[in-house]
This record gives structure tokens, sequence and C-alpha cells, in this order.
């Protein structure tokens, strides 16, 4: 497995052992991620099996690390991903190959919205995004964005105010807290089974990383 895909040691070790105890859920947009790196996978999973668990795996180390980037809660940003594009099956307006994982660009009046070479790059144009409108701080990386000039900077610094700057959806803050509450649940019935495979086993080196 490439260096750049290595899990930080604290989720391999929650991943492997299991974690006990219920984790906070935050409506932070800035912060750490509390929710371990499989975990969120294996909830994927569980939700649309069509998603084989090493994908789903690939998908939340890029969330992890891009996030951690920008210091933006990669477990909001995963559960937006989650609720954007109905658990990686789309079939709104935005197609899988556009690797636009949050809908930017895709209007209420049917513009399908912005492609991305990548899946991280997606993931990363995300992450900008949603830094942009939570903090007035400079992105750690280069702005790969269009859209970042039009957002309200630090005006959606949790998740209930993102439903008026990110969603025309009024309940778009509660139905992104109800996925994380979700997660942390599903994590919290997992940490109870068996031992997990190490992390490098699982993850997948056939998603696209760049």
């Amino acid at each position: 497995m490439p260096t750049r895909f290595f899990a930080p040691l604290l989720f391999l070790v929650l991943a492997v052992a299991g974690f006990a105890g219920s984790l906070p859920v935050s409506p932070n947009v800035m912060g750490s991620a509390t929710v371990p790196a499989f975990a969120r996978a294996s909830f994927l999973h569980d939700m649309n099996p069509a998603i084989d668990l090493a994908t789903a795996l690939n998908f939340s180390l890029l969330y992890d690390e891009e996030g951690q980037l920008e210091g933006v809660n990669s477990d909001l940003a995963f559960a937006q991903m989650l609720l954007e594009t109905s658990f990686l099956r789309f079939g709104g307006q935005v197609r899988p190959g556009q690797n636009n994982f949050a809908g930017l660009g895709a209007l209420d009046g049917g513009d399908q919205g912005l492609v991305f070479p990548s899946p991280r790059q997606g993931i990363r144009a995300q992450i900008q995004h949603l830094k942009y409108y939570a903090s007035n701080l400079p992105l750690n990386a280069e702005p790969i964005n269009p859209r970042l000039g039009r957002v309200k900077r630090a005006t959606a610094p949790t998740v209930w105010l993102l439903a008026k700057a990110w969603a025309s959806d009024p309940n778009y803050g509660k139905k992104l807290m109800d996925l994380m509450e979700r997660m942390v649940a599903h994590a919290d019935r997992s940490s109870s089974g068996p031992a997990r495979s190490p992390l490098s086993t699982l993850a997948s080196p056939s998603l696209p990383q760049y």
C-alpha cells in the first residue's frame, strides 16, 4: 500500500481492536473525527453492499487524509458524501464519473455540477468548500475548487448553518447529524464484535489516489 495511504496509528489500533463507549457527535465543521476509519467504511458497506469494503475503506481514509490536512471534521465530510450521493448510489443530478461527492455546482435548476479527475481531487474540493464556509483560515493545499470565490467565509461553522449555505433543504443540518449519529451507533455495535483484519490488508490499491 502506498505510504501516502497509511491510516494514522490511532485509527489502525481502533479499527483492529475496537473501542469502548459512545463517541461524541460534534456539529462543528472544523475539528477532529471521532469515528474510526474502518467503522465509517463498514457503515457505508452495510448501507450499500454494492460498495465493497475495500473501496469503502479507501474512501474513508481519503476523507481522513484530506480532512486532517485542512482541519475539517472528516466524520462530517464523510456523512455529507453519504447524504449527497445516497451512499454512493448517486441517481440524482451528479453521476459517479464526476468524482463530485458533495453536489458541488449541482444547482436546483438541474446543472450536473463540477467534474474532478479523481476521487481524491473531488474529496479535496469538498473539504476546501467546507473550510471556506466554516472559517477564515487559509487553505493548506492549493485551491482546486473553482466555486470557492462564491463562498461567504465563516458563515457556516456548524452543520445547522450549512442548511442555509450549502443546500436549500431546511433539514440539511439535521440529516447530517442523524447520519453521524448512525455512524457512531454502528461503530459502538462493531466494537463488541470480532477483531478486524489490519487496514493494510483491506484497503484496495485499485482506487485512483490522484
